[in-house]
């Protein structure tokens, strides 16, 4: 690996693990084999079993895995003791621990190797430090095997060429990166405020904007506009007639007196009415799976909706000579859609506007689609739809458990604040406003956080360059104490040969 790195400065050496460790027995020791240490021989107390959680976790008094006196002695040879450093090396390869004072006495599990150093040589933080940089996490990454997930071992850490400087230095180094680190992890705490201060003044700004306050000063210089009310009457008008589905204009009436309760006071020219009174939903197509095939056009599953936007990562077809036979199913570029089964997840409500680039494509069941009239602004819906007084709607009438689904009729009795044409579409552009405005903030602290990432990689990479702190020509150099072990070491190997001889 040493040659994937640049020189190193005066005083420093390349070492490896082997070099640096304790002159003990099994200073460098992965777990052992699964066969002697199987979850049958586990006890309620007794010698701990660390393992991956405990370093995942940063954690060494986490967990309560303990076995007996006799198979502790059995094991012996994978013991810890304060000063170890831990490694993980299944999945989450490359995790690190070093084991403080006070820790329980026990063994490493075989999902772990365990190293103990010899201090006079190297600092654990150091180290823990260097098998943190970027460069050691790419060298694991290339050499780690496994077939479902990664696996790190023993034989590729004693690969591992270190770049080590004076002990003295080593701690300076230390000290530096903690420095440094502080500050990053307090800018990024500060940062982490950011998305909860948007999504607070988001909804702020809609809660205004459906209560009348975003346009209170529009009203006052458009006086003139009609008022929804007459809106009301052309819908009620539509809805008389027999012939069609809906409801009539006295079921409609009565229904806003029982929605004022639902709603804060409403300016006079606003009415409060239920969203099947301007819209339907429309729900999909039973597609068999059986007629899917491997190109054609794209078929919109609830999987497919995530809050904001539409996501093709799982994509079944439908050929194009059978979806002529759902053309009432074809979606159209700025249509909004809603997920009907599990329709709230963390990020919000799975709710979407269409674009050009998601079309064409075929509405699956499962998945609805708002078809407005022409008394209310698709905008001015979507900023409804994806504000807290819908999202808590949907929330209370969700039912199931495992798989939590909501039907058209709980989308269409959703009580909607409904102002004159002409001012829900000032209301929508207010509302685009401040929400790019938002957005651009939103932005900017997702590539503030890259630059934080960056910045911590860039003063690990500096570290083990040399360039991080000053040298110091007082310390000892660290080469010349490499080539002390290196010698001794060749001794100890020439008497063991010259006793084999023998």
């Amino acid at each position: 690996m040493s040659d994937e790195l640049i020189e190193l400065p005066e005083g420093w050496g390349w070492t490896s693990f082997e070099e640096i460790a304790e002159k003990v027995p099994n200073a460098l020791k992965a777990g052992p084999f699964g066969s002697a240490l199987k979850k049958s021989f586990y006890v309620s107390s007794g010698y701990k079993i660390y393992g991956q959680e405990q370093v995942i976790n940063e954690d060494p008094f986490f967990g309560d895995y303990y076995i007996d006196e006799e198979r502790f002695e059995s094991l012996k040879s994978c013991a810890v003791k304060p000063g170890d450093i831990l490694i993980s090396l299944v999945g989450t390869i490359g995790k690190v621990l070093i084991l403080p004072e006070g820790i329980k006495p026990g063994i490493i599990n075989p999902r772990l190797v365990k190293l103990s150093l010899d201090n006079s040589l190297v600092s654990n933080q150091y180290i823990k430090a260097f098998l943190e940089s970027p460069t050691v996490r790419g060298y694991f990454a290339k050499l780690s095997h496994g077939g479902t997930m990664d696996i790190l071992n023993l034989s590729i850490l004693k690969t591992l060429s270190i770049p080590l400087p004076p002990i003295a230095e080593q701690k300076r180094i230390v000290a530096k990166i903690e420095e440094l680190r502080s500050k990053t992890q307090k800018a990024r705490e500060a940062l982490e405020t950011i998305p909860e201060m948007c999504d607070r003044f988001r909804q702020s700004v809609l809660a205004a904007a459906f209560r009348g306050d975003l346009t209170a000063d529009w009203r006052e210089e458009n006086s003139d506009v009609e008022p929804a009310s007459t809106l009301l009457e052309e819908i009620s008008r539509k809805q008389a007639n027999p012939q069609k589905k809906g409801r009539r204009s006295r079921e409609v009436v009565a229904d806003i007196r029982a929605n004022q309760s639902k709603l804060e006071d409403l300016p006079e020219t606003w009415l409060p009415i239920q969203i099947r009174d301007v819209c339907q939903l429309q729900t999909g197509y039973a597609f068999k799976s059986s007629w899917f095939v491997p190109e054609g056009i794209k078929l919109l599953r609830g999987i497919n909706v995530v809050p904001g936007s539409i996501r093709w990562d799982e994509v079944v077809y439908l050929s194009e000579e059978q979806s002529q036979e759902f053309t009432n199913y074809f979606l159209e570029q700025g249509d909004i859609i809603i997920a009907m089964d599990r329709p709230v997840i963390s990020s919000g409500l799975k709710i979407a506007k269409l674009t050009y680039q998601d079309v064409p494509a075929l509405l699956l069941q499962r998945v609805g689609r708002f078809s407005l009239t022409n008394v209310i602004d698709s905008e001015y819906l979507f900023c409804y739809l994806n504000s807290h007084i819908f999202l808590s709607h949907i929330k209370d009438q969700a039912t199931g458990t495992q798989l939590p689904h909501i039907s058209a009729n709980d989308i269409e009795s959703a009580v909607l604040p409904l102002p004159p044409l002409l001012e829900q579409r000032e209301i929508a552009k207010e509302v685009s406003i401040v929400l790019q405005k938002i957005d651009l903030i939103q932005q900017q602290y997702e590539a503030a956080k890259v630059r934080l990432e960056k910045l911590d990689r860039a003063i690990l990479a500096k570290a083990f360059r040399g360039e991080l702190v000053a040298q110091d020509p007082n310390d000892d150099p660290a080469s010349v104490l490499l080539e002390q072990i290196r010698e001794e070491r060749a001794k100890v190997s020439d008497r063991k040969s010259t006793k084999r001889k023998k």
